[in-house]
């Protein structure tokens, strides 16, 4: 950090140059790397912060969904997921979800108003973001600047009595539109093609998620084998069952808790809360009988009035919902909840 704030007050001085010092050269740091420049080549130079959220990366590979016992779960079968990819760390939080909808305000991709954040592409006005929810920690000043703040819902209070900072609690209140919104416009910051069409279905690169070049929800088959990584576990921590020492399920806290509070898990990836905290929106249509007969990269079905939910979430009592396997509805796409966030997706393209 100490180098990239004198690089910048250096770059800044070197810029303002005298014509006499042309031949004056600035370099760019990043790790091992060192890129050089000419300064009097260089015509502008933006900063800006990078909307993607940190992931890991799920080597593809044969695994048996449904374990026989979950909620829609309860049919098995073998899955060949053919295309390595990259899954979101952690669920996004209201600090990231709170930049990148700014950015897409800035740009003129969304409307908003106190009350509330509308798509603003392809003639679409879907909301996305619910900010007249005691529940959400993301609001507007209507005059162009989102901020967070804590949630004044008793749930929030009793949970966290001295205060608490929203920053790292995941994002909820946002519609599964405005999860893959969120996904669209991490893609148009990084130059990539949308993944998502904004008319009809909002069908995800045609109906082919596993191809699309920007970011995406998760399939649910993607999901789910990540979740049971790479044992068919039963809980992402593995078979032991729920507790509060090891997941923010029912009235372990009460209120969202910053991601990362728990252990990694699955650990040999190193992803966190896969289990608990929110429910996350998953690119598929819900459907709960999914057979028995095997598939390759599966794109659930071709239609639906519901998307599909994986992981529980912080509020509720059901602590067989916190199973890898779980397959659950909540309502339909535009509707939003106090216990319902994302976690995105890219496919790793050869």
């Amino acid at each position: 950090m100490k180098r990239a704030t004198i690089a910048m007050l250096a770059l800044v001085a070197l810029l303002g140059a005298s014509a006499g010092q042309a031949d004056w050269r600035m370099k760019v740091h990043e790790g091992e790397t060192i890129t050089e420049f000419t300064v009097s080549s260089v015509d502008s130079v933006t900063f800006y912060y990078n909307l993607a959220p940190e992931m890991v990366q799920v080597a593809a590979d044969t695994f048996i969904q449904g374990d026989g016992v979950a909620f829609c779960g309860v049919d098995e079968r073998q899955v060949i997921l053919t295309r390595d990819f990259y899954l979101g760390q952690h669920e996004v939080t209201n600090e990231e979800y709170m930049r990148a909808v700014q950015w897409a305000y800035d740009n003129g991709y969304v409307t908003a108003t106190p009350t509330t954040v509308q798509d603003n592409l392809d003639g679409r006005t879907e909301e996305l973001l619910n900010l007249d929810s005691q529940y959400s920690e993301i609001q507007f000043d209507d005059v162009g600047t989102f901020y967070l703040r804590e949630s004044p819902s008793s749930y929030a209070q009793n949970a966290y009595p001295d205060g608490y900072d929203p920053s790292d609690h995941p994002v909820k209140e946002v519609t599964w539109f405005g999860c893959v919104r969120f996904c669209d416009w991490v893609s148009l910051q990084a130059g990539l093609p949308r993944a998502y069409e904004h008319t009809g279905d909002w069908a995800c690169n045609g109906g082919d998620p596993y191809g699309a070049e920007g970011y995406r929800l998760p399939t649910d088959a993607e999901w789910e084998y990540a979740a049971q990584f790479d044992d068919e576990r039963i809980y992402p921590w593995g078979n032991e069952a729920p507790a509060c020492s090891l997941v923010n399920f029912s009235d372990c806290v009460g209120w969202t808790s910053p991601v990362g509070s728990y252990a990694d898990a699955p650990e040999a990836l190193g992803l966190s809360d896969m289990a608990g905290n929110v429910w996350e929106w998953c690119n598929d249509w819900w459907t709960c009988d999914l057979g028995t007969s095997p598939v390759t990269d599966p794109t659930g079905p071709a239609s639906g009035s519901h998307r599909l939910l994986h992981g529980s979430g912080w509020y509720g009592p059901e602590a067989d919902f916190l199973r890898c396997a779980t397959r659950r509805l909540d309502d339909f796409p535009d509707i939003s909840r106090l216990h319902i966030g994302l976690r995105v997706a890219r496919t790793i393209n050869p």
